[in-house]
């Protein structure tokens, strides 16, 4: 029996913007019918439509946020390998994070996806967008990100893989595979959202908890806060520059020899977001 083309997988836990974005996004390219959303716990409801989605509530999820990563590690990937029995391609991501086909390919969903390992995946390119000194009026949330917001880094620990096609397995964070060199695509990115505008990022960690979460949460979160702030993106990089130095850099380490994850750049210009740049235009409006 032929499978059907491609399903996106995601998890989420006080999440109300970037679910509904989400669901829009992925909806819009695949279906409702084939998104499937992992609810983090039953201590809360999310206040989306859900209609026509496939959805679960997991239990028992640890509040610390390495073992947290490691036990959603290990779940998401035991549902994205059944999905793989009904469809081609199985595509897993945080509900803030979103892969977009770079237009100037000229490549639809089908023939992109032709680039894939023969072990059957790839890593998007990661661009984490940032509010910028200059962007400080609040998103219009009804309205696409990518335009109201075009500053951030392409990085390292946002490149990322975010499909499969063969038996894989995630490891903590999402941001390898476990005993996969990291392989990246030219022409898959993925933005990043969370620090696209503080008020939303600011809610976000209220409705978590805010800071009576445990602290490896605070601390993490706290600390992404920060970024906002960060000045390396007064002088950005050409963007085809950047995005070539990361192609070049995050798949090696140190040594030279082939990393299993995204190393940051060497180059001098990157900071530890990673490549300071500003989006083009042709990205406009696609999320």
């Amino acid at each position: 029996m032929a499978k059907d083309f491609a399903c996106a997988l995601t998890h989420v836990r006080h999440e109300g913007y970037f679910l509904e974005k989400w669901i829009a996004y992925y909806g819009g390219l695949f279906g409702r019918e084939n998104l499937h959303v992992v609810i983090d716990g039953d201590d809360w409801e999310p206040d989306v439509d859900l209609t026509g989605i496939q959805t679960e509530v997991l239990l028992d999820a640890p509040r610390r946020r390495i073992r947290n990563d490691r036990f959603m590690a290990k779940e998401m990937s035991g549902r994205a390998n059944t999905l793989r029995k009904r469809y081609e391609h199985v595509i897993r991501g945080d509900v803030d994070e979103y892969v977009v086909i770079d237009p100037d390919s000229g490549l639809g969903w089908e023939d992109a996806f032709k680039e894939l390992t023969e072990e059957g995946y790839i890593f998007a390119l990661g661009v984490d967008i940032v509010e910028a000194d200059t962007e400080a009026t609040p998103i219009d949330r009804a309205a696409p990100i990518l335009g109201q917001r075009r500053h951030g880094f392409v990085a390292d620990r946002y490149t990322k893989p975010f499909v499969i096609t063969r038996w894989n397995n995630w490891a903590g964070g999402a941001h390898r595979l476990l005993n996969r060199p990291t392989v990246i695509s030219n022409h898959f990115f993925l933005f990043h959202m969370a620090l696209a505008d503080k008020t939303v990022a600011e809610e976000r960690l209220a409705a978590r908890g805010g800071l009576q979460q445990h602290k490896s949460f605070v601390d993490h979160q706290t600390g992404r806060l920060d970024a906002i702030a960060d000045d390396g993106l007064a002088d950005p990089i050409d963007f085809a520059e950047a995005c070539d130095i990361g192609r070049a850099q995050f798949p090696v380490e140190p040594d030279g020899s082939v990393a299993k994850r995204p190393r940051p750049a060497t180059d001098p210009r990157a900071t530890e977001q990673g490549l300071p740049t500003t989006v083009p235009d042709r990205f406009f409006g696609l999320v």
